[in-house]
């Protein structure tokens, strides 16, 4: 579209500086224009005339169908469209908010650079989100912890070995709360891969288990679902946001009156289908129109940023998905959540995979870690099968190699203050390039972006705190077996 008249500089310089592109579309002729906005938001010279192959060639790959989508509705339906998508450019990915008009025969359009706005307001709402669970999360490890104090404290007192396995399931309880936190509170980078909807609709509900007993009973119908495309963060968010939803919608006490229940199945095109449903009292009729609407809120002023709905309709639609709702005045509320499945087949966990025990050959193990107490703690599992030896750092574990000590398996700590798991990974690559295959890596949890880029770099294995020790030991078992041992 070009811009005509003593103004059209100003214009241009207007657009950028809010980073706004108009288009327009003929749709009878076929015939698309745009403005210089909208060159510098696609990262397209001026010199290239505008066309749909042209824009589409700057769309992220993940969000190609949702835009194609949402052209094809502008052509058929007359109306409003919206849609968010990310844009490829030379110097990083936008995240661009798209708005068109359009009638029979054309169609005005407006599309908005709210890359910056978009990250501030995901990092407010998940720490509010964040905040509000964080009670109850502190509610449901304090309650495994308290059993486990207790039953080793029986056990230290030579009382029934029953008790061990009431410890081992507290602590099973715990890591899957841990887990759910640290797959929720990743950055607001969006990194899309095919995700197991049940998995992270499981960890939703252990993060808000503990603030919704107190208002309602939780009823779970979780039936297969496909596999969808999407971020899993981004993903547990809106789950996480729908499930606190749903219980601030039920009053505090009488939790005996009131249920809240979480249905998954697959419809009949194939889609995967979530639906959480309250028995509060119901969307006001004259607030339903507004309820995805940003910074809309019915709560009073200071509590809650009116971005929780806003941005669950936001990442849904950005997965080419819908959220709807139903409700009824003092019978509660159902979203439902509708996903399309993922194109890509699922990537089964490679890491972690037990192994048969083909070979009951001893093996040497080092372990590497600065917490001394689990360190010893894994030596005694492990040390019937294996001889077992601890360097509490990543440079004590180096100065034995480079004394010329071998090992089958390197248990080694990912996060370490003075020589990191990784750190300690490049070193064996100058001094005993044969270890670095040998190497399995165990980690609490907290990954910094150079541990996780190095993770998905190498092909070691790795487990997290507390550890699944049948599987470490198969891992073990497999860099001990004859054909794969140092001689």
């Amino acid at each position: 579209m070009q811009m005509s008249g003593g103004d059209g500089p100003l214009l241009d310089e207007v657009e950028a500086l809010v980073g706004l592109g108009v288009w327009s579309w003929d749709v009878t002729a076929n015939v698309l224009a745009w403005s210089s906005g909208l060159h510098h938001i696609l990262d397209v010279p001026a010199d290239v005339a505008p066309s749909f192959e042209t824009w589409l060639a700057q769309v992220h790959p993940d969000d190609l169908s949702t835009v194609k989508s949402y052209f094809t509705r502008i052509h058929r339906e007359p109306g409003t469209h919206t849609v968010e998508y990310r844009v490829v450019r030379s110097n990083g990915a936008l995240t661009i908010h798209s708005r068109a008009r359009s009638t029979t025969d054309r169609v005005i359009g407006v599309d908005q650079d709210i890359t910056q706005s978009k990250e501030t307001v995901v990092v407010s709402d998940r720490m509010v989100a964040l905040g509000t669970l964080a009670g109850g999360v502190a509610h449901e490890i304090n309650n495994p912890l308290a059993i486990i104090s207790a039953n080793l404290q029986l056990l230290a007192d030579g009382a029934d070995g029953t008790l061990v396995g009431e410890a081992q399931r507290a602590v099973e309880r715990i890591r899957t709360i841990v887990r759910g936190l640290t797959a929720f509170s990743r950055s607001t980078d969006d990194q899309r891969q095919t995700v197991d909807v049940t998995r992270v609709l499981d960890l939703a509900i252990s993060l808000t288990s503990g603030g919704i007993r107190h208002r309602a009973r939780l009823v779970t119908e979780l039936e297969p679902v496909p596999w969808v495309r999407a971020d899993e963060a981004r993903l547990g968010q809106v789950f996480i946001n729908l499930l606190v939803n749903a219980m601030e919608a039920i009053p505090e006490g009488n939790a005996h009156q009131h249920e809240i229940r979480v249905c998954s199945r697959t419809d009949e095109a194939g889609w995967a289908i979530v639906e959480i449903s309250d028995t509060g009292a119901g969307i006001a009729s004259d607030v339903q129109p507004r309820i995805f609407d940003p910074f809309f809120t019915t709560r009073p002023v200071g509590q809650g940023t009116g971005l929780g709905l806003s941005i669950c309709h936001g990442i849904v639609r950005s997965l080419g998905g819908d959220i709807t709702f139903r409700t009824a005045a003092g019978l509660g509320t159902t979203f439902r959540l509708a996903l399309p499945p993922s194109e890509m087949p699922a990537q089964e966990p490679s890491r972690s995979t037990p192994v048969a025990d083909t070979d009951a050959r001893r093996g040497s193990v080092l372990i590497v870690d600065d917490e001394v107490l689990f360190a010893h703690s894994l030596r005694r599992l492990l040390a019937a099968e294996h001889d077992v030896t601890i360097a509490s750092s990543g440079s004590d574990a180096l100065a034995r190699i480079r004394d010329g000590a071998r090992f089958d398996a390197i248990l080694c700590d990912l996060m370490m203050p003075e020589m990191t798991g990784a750190e300690l990974h490049a070193m064996l690559g100058e001094v005993a390039p044969e270890l670095t295959a040998r190497m399995i890596f165990i980690t609490g949890g907290a990954f910094s972006p150079a541990s996780q880029a190095f993770l998905d770099r190498v092909s070691n294995q790795c487990f997290e705190k507390p550890c699944d020790i049948g599987l470490l030991r198969g891992a073990i078992r497999a860099l001990t077996d004859p054909t794969s041992r140092i001689q």
